[in-house]
């Protein structure tokens, strides 16, 4: 049996940094949470913040597709990267610095940074002041939506040198960072900090500001030179039962925004939430809160019995939502139905009074597609005098006409763009966000927002952003790791107590880490950036690599088992070049087991391999 081998060259070592890799946004994680081990918080900040106008925000929300990708979870358990984020930021975050200071930070501290991508914004300020990248005058962009994605192009378009202004349908900017995140799970000021940094760069953000309404689409096409569409999908997905126009059946996304904003709102105290994903659990544990609240205002009253249920068709283990969220949800008394899909929302005067579920026999069909299947023999009915759905969600795009603005839509409405520029079939209106391919992450939105600015810069200037890799391998001098780094379990967050934090919809629940605690966090990761490189030509065959590697991730195998690509093939020639033999031995080494702790280099009694750091920057072609 043939081993597949691969000669690494730039790219492969940038791949060996998988958090940083498995980011839409290219966040160097490896190199903030290795700052957090050492101690500097600030560091670590500006390193989360580079490349993500929003990192604050991130480290308390962020689904963290870094931490999946993390090495060290095919060991024990991932790093903790977006809680030690959060910890950078809680120390040095924007809400502590001044608005155009962190900006200024970031810049500066490009020069002690090993791996700067090309959307770090200390890179793209570099290539500016280089006159690599031109600054755009006299130009300016509209931006509909102030969510991750809008704010995430506004950000970037700004710096540029575009005059930038974001309209806004709600009385406050952050979309649904604002409307649709509970404040138990990402404070206000954070939001406040985050957008105060972005309006400083000169963004105007016109709040109340409804497209088709105070001013109409075709208007904003004709005041600015490009137009993104970052609208995101605020309005929930009613499913059509019978009884779903009755009082009391509710959006979820609607009731979260009433609640952020304070509206005056009205429900139940038997509450049945649709819908097994995050959403659900945010209007789920909500509505328990305000309930909660509402009878600890009324104690002089008899106390009905509060009861809020969630019912959703998966099992519990294929449910969409966070284990964190389940977990959390089941120790404040959210009450769990899982395979049951609904039939009818029961009525009496028009007043939801219950809703009719089915067993579910299968959610997709042969052929993967979802397409859920029930048992009508197997029902259950669960009293509420309050429904809300939150079985997916929509945008509103009503202020468009396809026709009238030549943009083009697919077979069931949804606008279609270039998914390499994001432009849509109208000059100069681009997609930013949940609208451009549906709902994903934050950090996805923040991503597309970028791209979205990124793609208008050469549209309107003609200059393409093409970047290529330039690496090089550095050795660390007296190489060295925490003692017994290896055997570090994660670290926990403390949570606040259940009966102290659910009487209040405000009282965030996790307390975060001290700083000892995060510095203790850090130390566990495996810094993916460090390699071993090996001298094949000091090498003498020896075998004490292999028989210390505590991973056995290292192996001496005849050249004649290996295959590969070209490049390969044509190292072994060379090598029987020098060799002068067709017997060639290689040193084959295990990526995904490595744990970087230096026992191989200790062991060379002929100093054949290095500890040596790879840094990377994207450069400007």
């Amino acid at each position: 049996m043939e081993l597949k081998i691969e000669i690494p060259d730039a790219e492969y070592w940038k791949r060996q940094i998988k958090c940083q890799y498995a980011c839409p946004v290219h966040t160097d994680a490896r190199g903030y949470v290795r700052a957090i081990a050492e101690g500097d918080f600030e560091k670590a900040y500006l390193i989360a913040r580079a490349s993500n106008p929003l990192a604050s925000i991130c480290g308390r929300i962020c689904g963290a597709p870094c931490e999946s990708a993390c090495r060290r979870g095919s060991i024990d358990e991932s790093i903790s990267i977006r809680g030690l984020k959060r910890s950078a930021a809680e120390e040095s975050g924007a809400e502590f610095l001044k608005t155009l200071e962190v900006i200024e930070k970031i810049k500066d501290s490009l020069k002690t940074r090993s791996c700067v991508d090309r959307d770090d914004l200390g890179g793209l300020m570099e290539d500016f002041e280089k006159g690599k990248v031109e600054k755009v005058q006299g130009k300016s962009v509209g931006i509909i939506g102030s969510g991750p994605s809008g704010l995430a192009a506004a950000h970037d378009l700004a710096l540029m040198g575009f005059s930038v202004v974001i309209y806004e349908m709600e009385p406050v900017p952050a979309g649904m960072l604002y409307l649709g995140v509970p404040a138990y799970r990402l404070p206000r000021g954070i939001i406040e900090a985050e957008v105060g940094v972005i309006k400083s760069l000169g963004v105007e953000i016109k709040t109340s500001c409804t497209i088709g309404k105070n001013i109409t689409f075709e208007e904003l096409r004709k005041r600015h030179d490009a137009v993104i569409i970052a609208v995101g999908c605020k309005r929930s997905r009613i499913l059509s039962l019978p009884g779903a126009d009755a009082q009391g059946v509710l959006g979820g996304v609607e009731f979260l925004r009433d609640v952020a904003l304070e509206v005056p709102h009205k429900i139940g105290k038997k509450i049945v939430v649709i819908g097994g994903g995050n959403v659900a659990y945010d209007v789920s544990r909500t509505a328990l809160r305000r309930q909660q609240m509402d009878v600890a205002v009324t104690a002089f009253r008899e106390r009905e019995e509060i009861q809020v249920t969630l019912c959703c068709i998966e099992n519990r283990d294929e449910m969409l939502a966070d284990e964190i969220e389940i977990l959390e949800g089941e120790e404040e008394g959210i009450i769990r139905q899982n395979g049951y899909g609904p039939k009818e929302i029961l009525t009496e005067n028009n007043k939801a009074k219950g809703v009719v579920f089915q067993k579910v026999t299968s959610i997709f069909d042969e052929q993967n597609r979802f397409n859920p299947q029930y048992d009508p023999g197997d029902t259950i009915t669960l009293e509420a005098d309050t429904v809300m759905f939150a079985v997916g969600q929509r945008a509103d795009i009503t202020f468009i006409n396809p026709q009238r603005d030549g943009i083009g839509t697919n077979e069931r409405g949804v606008i279609v763009c270039d998914p390499e520029t994001n432009e849509t079939t109208a000059e100069g209106v681009f997609l930013a966000g949940d609208i451009a391919y549906g709902p994903r992450l934050m950090i996805d939105a923040i991503a597309s927002g970028k791209k979205a600015a990124r793609s208008i810069y050469q549209k309107l200037t003609g200059r393409h952003l093409h970047y290529e890799t330039a690496g090089l391998h550095f050795p660390i001098e007296n190489y060295s790791r925490e003692m017994g780094y290896e055997r570090i379990r994660r670290q926990v967050f403390e949570t606040v107590d259940v009966k102290d934090r659910i009487y209040d919809h405000k009282t965030i629940i996790e307390k975060g880490y001290t700083c000892g605690q995060a510095k203790v966090e850090g130390s566990r990761c495996l810094d993916c950036g460090v390699n071993t490189i090996f001298d094949g030509s000091k090498c003498i065959l020896c075998g004490g690599c292999v028989d210390v590697c505590p991973e056995l991730c290292l192996k001496l195998v005849p050249a004649f088992e290996l295959e590969g690509d070209k490049s390969f093939f044509d190292l072994v020639d060379l090598m029987k070049e020098r060799k002068q033999t067709s017997e060639l031995t290689a040193i084959i080494k295990d990526e995904e087991k490595c744990i970087r702790c230096a026992l191989c280099a200790i062991r060379c009694p002929v100093d054949a391999i290095t500890m040596e750091r790879f840094n990377f920057r994207e450069i400007l072609k």
